[in-house]
């Protein structure tokens, strides 16, 4: 049995608009949703995971219609029925964490082997499971990217020979975090927008956003890794009011309440994957250092005014003294960890890792910035540009 929608357009790599229409054209075809899709089996073999043998899956794509990019999970089990968690136990299987978009698929030894030895303690907790062969059942789930439709499940496989080997975790924090979403960048799910990464804080990010009136968006540490409300693995900590829930579909994290927020993303190595916290921070953004009068402190009298629309600008106090521009925003850590600069006077540049010791100079004359007794700053973060004057 198929379940059977129209849709209106396609646009980028995903699966944008869909409706129920009476005409199936070249312009808009139907879309077919396949309950399954064949996964074949491997060759019948030993695999050695410590040995870093790797298990190539293929698969035949599932019956959209039409041609579309399709994102796949990896799904692994050491018992041929998969078991959904329930409030009184967890999941028999392990989703691994690396997504894949061919109909060839090569699976990590490291994340196989690690998901498949985690099982094994469950099921033998007085076992050291190096060195153990066992049965791995192996199935795929499927998504049309980006869309939240077209979701299907394929056929279960067994791979009869599968050794495990040492569990080691080499697993290291992100260096790179995306978002997107209606909002995020030119809007509309078209651009993964990167974070700014916290300087010296692995796996730690930021961003200044603007989000319209129930605004829905997701984020990933890479692109096209769609991480969304209902990801058991995130947190999330609504500090500035911002109305967040998870949105009527897809699993979006939605913001109720239009305006500007520091989004702050926090992805902490949990075994051999990660937890994050995700924290919705006030948009304050401060003068420090000479031109506030050698202020070192988050203070009123030197934060910037916020703008109420995407558009326009945040500005500074009257700035009290003639020097080098510093400036930064606010969340749970070191001020200079969060800076930024007007690179050769307009552009936003952000100091993520760079070094700046005695100043911006430190990078480079064009990096460093000089504001005057009596004169303003001028920020635009949907453009990424500012000024003083």
């Amino acid at each position: 049995m198929k379940r059977i929608t129209n849709i209106l357009c396609m646009a980028g790599m995903g699966l944008m608009l869909f409706s129920a229409c009476e005409t199936d054209r070249d312009d808009n075809p139907t879309l077919y949703e396949p309950e399954s899709f064949v996964l074949n089996t491997p060759d019948d073999k030993m695999y050695d995971l410590g040995a870093n043998d790797t298990i190539r899956l293929t698969l035949t794509p599932p019956e959209y219609g039409f041609s579309a990019a399709t994102t796949y999970s990896v799904q692994v089990s050491l018992q041929q029925d998969f078991i959904d968690e329930t409030e009184e136990a967890d999941a028999n299987y392990s989703t691994l964490s690396t997504p894949y978009d061919t109909a060839s698929i090569a699976l990590r030894p490291d994340q196989l082997n690690s998901a498949l030895a985690g099982q094994y303690q469950t099921l033998h907790p007085d076992e050291n499971p190096t060195g153990a062969t066992v049965t791995a059942y192996i199935r795929v789930k499927a998504e049309i990217t980006g869309s939240g439709r077209g979701l299907s499940t394929s056929n279960t496989i067994a791979v009869n020979q599968v050794k495990l080997g040492e569990v080691v975790n080499a697993l290291e924090p992100p260096t790179t975090m995306y978002l997107i979403g209606s909002s995020i960048g030119a809007g509309g799910w078209s651009e993964w927008k990167p974070m700014v990464a916290v300087n010296g804080m692995a796996g730690e990010f930021w961003s200044m956003v603007y989000f319209d009136a129930n605004a829905v968006f997701k984020f990933g540490t890479m692109v096209n890794e769609y991480i969304g409300y209902t990801d058991s693995r995130l947190t999330i900590k609504d500090n500035a009011g911002a109305g967040v829930s998870e949105a009527p579909t897809d699993g979006n994290i939605q913001v109720s309440k239009a305006g500007w927020y520091i989004l702050y993303i926090q992805a902490a190595v949990n075994g051999d994957d990660y937890a994050f916290t995700m924290t919705f921070y006030e948009p304050n953004v401060y003068v420090f250092g000479a031109t506030a009068k050698d202020s070192w402190g988050y203070t009123d009298e030197w934060k910037f005014t916020v703008p109420d629309t995407k558009e326009g600008n945040f500005e500074s106090p009257v700035l009290g003294a003639t020097g080098e521009v510093r400036m930064c925003i606010q969340a749970n850590t070191d001020w200079w960890r969060l800076e930024f600069t007007l690179k050769d006077g307009t552009d936003i540049f952000y100091r993520e890792n760079n070094a700046v010791n005695s100043g911006w100079t430190d990078m480079g004359s064009e990096y460093s910035v000089t504001g005057k007794s009596g004169q303003k700053i001028y920020l635009n973060f949907a453009s990424g540009t500012g000024e003083v004057k």
